[in-house]
């Protein structure tokens, strides 16, 4: 029997997470070896402009709150309640990182 594959809110909610989670991790290691004085070809994502700030809010604020909606599944929330939170959370994201990005840069 083959295993029937679930493309659904939940598998985009974790493929979010595991991507967000591992960008950061590389993110900071080369912030790491940054802090150090080791020379990498990725400085400039370390230079304070708005690129370092943008790719941080990219990464941090989904995996936040995917991290909080993944929190929430420990309560046994229903399925459809879980793709309710999920869009909700992602779109409460879009806006902070759109204010986020507007207040510190005023673009």
């Amino acid at each position: 029997m083959e295993k029937e594959r679930a493309y659904g809110t939940g598998m985009w909610a974790w493929l979010l997470q595991r991507i967000t989670g591992f960008l950061l991790v590389i993110y900071l290691f080369m912030h790491v070896a940054w802090v150090h004085g080791i020379n990498t070809p990725f400085n400039f994502l370390f230079v304070p402009t708005a690129t370092a700030f943008f790719i941080l809010l990219l990464l941090a604020v989904p995996h936040a709150l995917n991290g909080f909606r993944v929190f929430t599944l420990d309560f046994g929330i229903k399925e459809r309640a879980q793709k309710i939170l999920f869009w909700v959370l992602m779109l409460i994201g879009v806006l902070v990182i759109i204010l986020s990005y507007r207040s510190r840069f005023g673009g």
